[in-house]
């Protein structure tokens, strides 16, 4: 009788912790490359060619899930950038990464839900996601060109974004798996959403989704983001919103073929985005470019819109082996009266080829490059994986790579 009851209290203990699990798991993800910039408007501005060591975008995540019954679970997931190559916050530009400076500083939340749908509260990804269309970046090469023309020009509130609540749409959801809605308050200094002084206006928000839509062989998706005043705007009298303050609308269309059937790695994909900021003092301020020797690189002041499109190729080349190929066009700014900025716009490519060495690591080559007009200066992203912090106006960044990714 003793060893039954002992048998059924080691089932029952084995059966409760059935139900909840801790996951540690990440990404070391490196490259040998070399980055330069030529042809700047200021020849000053140039960056000479520099051999590095970079980490591409490594991280450390921390999961935890229980199982609460009838199909509904709650857990947590927090996502932390890590510098390899600095063993600090720096990037190869010797500039602070926010995606590697804090516990979940990539990504960070606490959710509940099901198969449907999961209630998510916390910081997460939004507008950079691009799921199937584009993994040449974040899954394939570490970084890719295509992905910093989205993000540059007048800019977007935010790629990840804090103080978010999202709804996201699971398999259960069945062709618009994925989908995704949200909404938060601007955080700033202070967090939640408040002011850091008496004079700054508090009610800074943002909102969004994702709509995904998977049917076998074709993948759509559409993406929007909204954000109204900015966390450092101040009151002023007469004026629409505030000082400093503006709104930001972004937009992004995409379509994909999976060319060799539903199941099969090989993409063909094109997107195309539109993003508009709208100043919201009594002045209205048009768009005010960056100069040669400012060098405030693509997130430029003032109203002002910018739209592109691009193409993406990824193709199965069977024996675990992979070629990518991506071009992509920033057309030129226009300023608050519609008028097409001249000489502010920039194209780009990535090429690439990737050898899977096991179901977690590969290695891959690249070249990339990023050709500015003489007024513009779209930059690798950012501080993280740029040896150059700042980019003349007109420069063509190139970068060549040999990387190794292991998953774990």
């Amino acid at each position: 009788m003793k060893k039954t009851l002992v048998a059924l209290a080691a089932l029952a203990a084995t059966a409760s912790f059935a139900q909840s699990f801790v996951t540690l798991s990440g990404r070391a993800s490196m490259d040998v490359s070399t980055f330069e910039t030529t042809g700047s408007t200021t020849a000053t501005n140039d960056f000479n060619r520099k051999v590095r060591v970079a980490d591409t975008s490594s991280r450390i995540t921390f999961a935890a899930q229980e199982d609460l019954g009838a199909g509904t679970r709650a857990g947590v997931y927090c996502e932390t950038g890590i510098n390899i190559d600095t063993a600090n916050a720096s990037g190869q530009a010797n500039t602070a990464n926010a995606n590697t400076s804090e516990w979940c500083s990539r990504e960070g939340r606490l959710y509940y839900g099901n198969n449907l749908a999961e209630i998510r509260l916390g910081r997460q990804n939004v507008w950079w996601t691009q799921g199937a269309l584009n993994q040449v970046g974040s899954r394939h090469m570490g970084s890719d060109t295509f992905t910093n023309l989205q993000n540059g020009g007048v800019g977007v509130y935010g790629v990840r974004v804090e103080n978010t609540a999202l709804v996201n749409f699971g398999g259960d959801a069945g062709a618009f798996a994925g989908s995704q809605v949200y909404a938060g308050r601007m955080g700033g200094s202070t967090g939640e959403g408040a002011a850091a002084s008496a004079t700054q206006i508090s009610n800074g928000q943002f909102a969004g989704g994702k709509l995904v839509y998977t049917a076998g062989q074709i993948i759509g998706m559409l993406d929007y983001q909204t954000s109204h005043n900015s966390p450092t705007a101040t009151a002023a009298t007469g004026f629409t919103g505030g000082a400093n303050s503006f709104d930001r609308t972004a937009t992004k269309l995409g379509l994909g073929y999976k060319y060799a059937g539903a199941a099969s790695s090989s993409i063909v994909s094109a997107q195309m985005w539109n993003k508009k900021r709208t100043d919201l003092t009594s002045a209205s301020a048009s768009l005010v470019l960056p100069g040669n020797s400012g060098l405030t690189n693509t997130t430029n002041t003032g109203s002002g819109k910018d739209s592109g499109y691009g193409f993406v190729v990824e193709h199965d080349l069977g024996a675990n082996r992979m070629v990518v190929a991506q071009w992509g066009k920033a057309n030129n700014l226009k300023d608050s009266t519609g008028a097409e900025v001249a000489n502010t716009g920039a194209t780009a490519y990535t090429i690439g080829f990737r050898q899977a060495l096991s179901k977690r690591t590969h290695v891959y080559t690249a070249y990339h490059t990023i050709k500015n007009d003489s007024a513009i200066n779209y930059n690798m992203s950012g501080g993280n994986y740029s040896s150059a912090n700042l980019v003349g106006n007109g420069a063509q960044i190139k970068m060549l790579a040999v990387g190794m990714q292991h998953d774990f």
